[in-house]
């Protein structure tokens, strides 16, 4: 029972001492992965109207560099996969877009919490050769847990909106609420 309690002792107190590095100079890198099952309406160029239930998978890496304590800013690339009910014609969108980050909490927190907004600009194909244009817009908020003074893992709640445009003239609106888990790894200068 002593070394148990001498173990939960050690742990708490490196993790009280823990010094996140959100501060002005450093840099991060990290990203998140969601898994989704996607619900969306479809109208095409003639006006008619449909709904696809749709798996899919989407993996942001990121690299980001604080400007002011607790404020990041950067880019970030993506990849998605989803696979629609029904249909074996699996689509892939990947692109690229810039990112905002803001800690609340004090720069030396081992917790804190953060909200983050991105845009991304992204090509969608599919196996039957089909292409198109992708908007997407993010917003997530979450607790973010350090390690270290280094190493932090996140989870998120994230809003997404993305508007595709189809070479054929259709467009297809997705609207998701999703679970992300993500690590960042936080360069001192």
């Amino acid at each position: 029972m002593k070394t148990l309690t001498l173990f939960f002792f050690i742990v708490f107190t490196t993790l009280c001492t823990v010094n996140a590095q959100i501060t002005k100079g450093n840099w991060m890198v990290g990203g998140d992965a969601s898994l989704n099952i996607d619900k969306s309406e479809g109208t095409s160029s003639s006006g008619f109207t449909s709904t696809t239930k749709a798996f899919s998978l989407r993996v942001t890496p990121n690299i980001g560099y604080f400007i002011i304590d607790k404020f990041a800013v950067g880019v970030s690339p993506f990849l998605g996969l989803s696979n629609p009910d029904g249909a074996n014609n699996n689509v892939t969108n990947y692109g690229i877009g810039p990112f905002m980050r803001y800690y609340f909490l004090k720069t030396e927190n081992r917790i804190n919490l953060f909200a983050h907004t991105s845009y991304f600009l992204a090509k969608t194909k599919n196996q039957s050769g089909a292409s198109g244009d992708l908007k997407s817009f993010e917003f997530k908020m979450g607790p973010v847990l350090y390690f270290n003074s280094s190493v932090g893992l996140e989870l998120t709640l994230s809003y997404k909106n993305d508007n595709q445009n189809s070479s054929s003239g259709s467009e297809i609106i997705f609207d998701r609420i999703s679970f992300n888990i993500g690590f960042q790894i936080h360069l001192e200068k």
